[in-house]
């Protein structure tokens, strides 16, 4: 008797493991098509002769370059694909000298299943490109 005990409690145990571990929250919204491009926000230090800017797809050594551009702004957002690490380049003037901050990241979508379903997600990201005084 204590035999077959023990290989029920196995068999339940067994069978446990393979019933579905996701939750669901019917409360979460779900999107179900795929995210393919989200807001990449560039914060900047204002300047009256503007600011050059250059995004690369990666890393600068890439060299691949999305677009050029001229802030004029504190802040601005391009709508950009996603899956994508996107490297930013922002030229200051300091008398003759000039300076260039770099920022980074990667801009991401994601996939999750909620109560059976896939849902997709995608954050904006923002690169600090502000100059520290």
């Amino acid at each position: 008797m204590n035999v077959k005990f023990l290989y029920f409690l196995v068999l339940i145990v067994a069978l446990s493991s393979c019933t579905s571990t996701d939750e669901c929250d019917t409360s979460r919204y779900c999107e179900p098509f795929p995210i393919d491009s989200n807001w990449v926000n560039l914060d900047l230090t204002v300047q009256s002769s503007g600011v050059p800017i250059v995004i690369y797809n990666g890393n600068i050594e890439d060299n691949n370059v999305v677009l050029r551009d001229t802030m004029y702004d504190a802040s601005f957002s391009y709508y950009l694909s996603t899956d994508v690490r996107y490297t930013v380049e922002a030229y200051y003037r300091s008398g003759p000298n000039a300076i260039i901050a770099v920022d980074s990241k990667r801009l991401k979508s994601e996939s999750y299943v909620n109560c059976d379903e896939t849902c997709y997600d995608s954050d904006e990201i923002t690169l600090d490109l502000e100059l520290i005084e």
